[in-house]
């Protein structure tokens, strides 16, 4: 199936909110494993694998709307706070070239809100319509911990935007491990897992749709 847009409310974030609902619930300590389906319903396929004692987890989606749009949707940061839900504040700290790096703080339902520093980098091949940007969390470059938030001690993912099947419309990917520090009940990050990447990986596509007109 293909995914235009958006059809229920959404509450999930970038790479910002991922640690908030995609670390899922701890594994068993060890290597690095092979992904598994955890649902492939309503044109969105999620995935996990264990990465060390916690879950790396990745949905992919395949969209009508060109890579560029959805890859601009992802990159103009500084409109997350209009439609990211659990965003607090962004802050971007500096920017060069294809890389940046900003600072964000994130609501965390039902436990103490997290911050961390984050560095994105962006691959971009125009000719073949294919866009990458991967982040990992860069705290020392950022401002010190406050006691207002728990300090997130690793984030990384990266978002994959080319063109779809038979060279129309997009694939997109969004795959995402961290750690958030503290303690998180384990009830709370099961419920979450999975579904609110599929969550964020709407959001851009739905925030994309209405930049485009077509909602």
């Amino acid at each position: 199936m293909t995914i235009r847009g958006l059809t229920p409310r959404l509450c999930a974030a970038g790479p910002i909110a991922a640690l908030v609902v995609a670390v899922g619930s701890p594994a068993s300590a060890g290597p690095i494993t092979g992904w598994q389906v955890l649902s492939n319903r309503d044109g969105m396929l999620v995935e996990r694998r264990v990465d060390g004692r916690l879950y790396e987890v990745r949905a992919t989606a395949e969209s009508s709307l060109p890579p560029a749009a959805i890859f601009e949707t992802v990159w103009k940061q500084r409109e997350h706070p209009q439609f990211v839900p659990y965003l607090k504040r962004l802050e971007l700290i500096a920017e060069e070239g294809d890389e940046r790096l900003t600072y964000e703080q994130v609501e965390v339902p039902m436990a103490r809100d997290r911050d961390y520093t984050v560095r994105l980098h962006k691959r971009v091949d125009f000719a073949t319509q294919r866009y990458e940007i991967v982040f990992a969390t860069a705290n020392d470059a950022g401002p010190p911990p406050n006691t207002g938030h728990i300090r997130v001690p690793s984030l990384r993912g990266r978002w994959l935007i080319e063109v779809g099947p038979e060279g129309k419309g997009s694939r997109v990917r969004y795959e995402v491990f961290a750690d958030p520090g503290g303690a998180i009940p384990i009830w709370v990050i099961n419920r979450a897992q999975g579904s609110a990447v599929v969550k964020l990986l709407r959001a851009m596509l739905e925030r994309t749709s209405e930049k485009a007109g077509l909602k």
